[in-house]
């Protein structure tokens, strides 16, 4: 059965993943989080900590197209363009290791859909006006690629089927969020290795062919 939650990240949970109303999967649950941190979910809300992780895990986008239209003015919008696609490759693989929660709420910020319509209508309109056709075209193709999530389902699906044992990196920054969490509040871990058990035991019943 599934449970409807209405928060600021409104969630759909199941004995074996969550999922956000953008499209974000886990496969770690509120049970996974009172196993793997007992005494956390006294602190923060389970939705909470899910938001704190979908924030990273956008980050990606908006600080490559970020980095794209600050990099546009300096050098060639073509070499600003693979730097941007590379950065967002790079780092929404590797997030995980950077989380910090000191810089959630400014990533947060850079999420907001109104700060990054505004930057692109203001940069854009910007290159249109001085001639930078190609930079605007660019800036356009990325604007989409990024906004709509196109490149983060890429790079899951590509994770997906070369993953083998790996933890999915959803569920990498989540766990990262937690260690985070739990060192703050001086909560140890019960088992670091529970929440890689949890989810791997999660993404073989939830892959299972349906009879």
């Amino acid at each position: 059965m599934m449970n409807r939650k209405n928060h600021s990240v409104n969630i759909l949970e199941t004995p074996y993943s969550t999922v956000t109303n953008s499209g974000h999967w886990f496969h770690a649950t509120r049970d996974t989080i009172k196993d793997y941190v007992p005494g956390l979910m006294k602190i923060y809300s389970f939705e909470s900590l899910i938001g704190k992780a979908v924030t990273w895990i956008d980050s990606a986008d908006s600080i490559s197209m970020l980095l794209f239209f600050g990099l546009a003015f300096l050098i060639s919008p073509w070499l600003a363009g693979t730097i941007s696609l590379l950065f967002h490759f790079v780092w929404y693989h590797k997030k995980s290791a950077f989380v910090n929660l000191p810089l959630t709420p400014f990533l947060k910020l850079l999420n907001r859909d109104f700060l990054q319509l505004l930057v692109a209508a203001v940069v854009l309109s910007f290159m249109g006006i001085h001639g930078m056709y190609t930079a605007l075209v660019i800036g356009i193709v990325l604007f989409f690629l990024y906004k709509i999530g196109l490149l983060r389902r890429l790079w899951d699906k590509l994770d997906k089927n070369s993953s083998g044992k790996k933890l999915p990196l959803n569920d990498r920054v989540l766990k990262m969020v937690l260690v985070r969490y739990s060192i703050y509040q001086n909560i140890p871990p019960e088992d670091v290795k529970k929440i890689d058990d949890h989810v791997q035991k999660a993404v073989i019943e939830f892959n299972k062919p349906k009879k």
